[in-house]
């Protein structure tokens, strides 16, 4: 992930919540909320479409609904 200096300066102090369609394995959210830290945010809201699998089960995530991973 890159975050430029323009943007980091903007969240720097400020209250951050993470968008996105889609939590799988929580990969991608972990690199984007040590982005967000590493540029002096604060993630207070972690929100998602929907949740794959056993991510529909973490606690720290909010989304509309769960989709089973078909193997």
């Amino acid at each position: 992930f890159y975050l430029s200096a323009h943007d980091a300066a903007l969240i720097k102090g400020k209250k951050v919540g993470i968008v996105d369609d889609v939590v799988s394995t929580g990969a991608s959210l972990e690199g984007l909320e040590k982005l967000v830290e590493k540029a002096g945010g604060i993630v207070t809201k972690k929100a998602f479409v929907l949740a794959e699998d056993k991510a529909a089960d973490r606690k720290d995530v909010d989304y509309l609904a769960s989709i089973p991973i078909f193997l």
